[in-house]
């Protein structure tokens, strides 16, 4: 059995990584978290808004928030294309509280279609797992 992953995470705006070596990753899946091992059986799912993590030989552990996609694993090779991957450094707290604050507004506001509601719900969703993320 083999002791290692290779990783790919990518988005249509960035490669963040592509077939590193790594001990485990963790995706918020749809149905809730998934881990990955080396040796994990093959699948295919799809991703939610939340925090991933992965641990490169040798380094710390890295997080981020990643916003829906879909992740693939085969041979020991996991495959995540993500609609936006942010790393838990790149995230501005300000922005974030900012975020948090139009969005909660917009949704006690004047009634809002379907679509649009469902639109600042993500928002929203999104402005608080990068305050979670970073601590906040």
């Amino acid at each position: 059995m083999s002791t290692v992953l290779k990783l790919s995470i990518l988005s249509p705006e960035r490669k963040l990584v592509e077939g590193i070596e790594v001990e485990e990753v963790t995706l918020p899946g749809c149905e809730g978290q998934i881990q990955v091992l080396p040796g994990h059986a093959p699948m295919i799912g799809t991703l939610d808004t939340g925090i991933f993590k992965y641990h490169a030989h040798g380094k710390e552990v890295t997080a981020g928030v990643i916003s829906t996609g879909f992740f693939q694993v085969k041979n020991d090779m996991i495959v995540v294309l993500a609609e936006t991957i942010e790393l838990k450094g790149e995230i501005d707290l300000e922005r974030a509280r900012r975020a948090q604050r139009k969005a909660e507004e917009t949704l006690q506001g004047a009634a809002l279609d379907e679509h649009q509601f469902n639109k600042y719900q993500l928002k929203l969703q999104r402005a608080l797992i990068r305050q979670q993320i970073v601590g906040h």
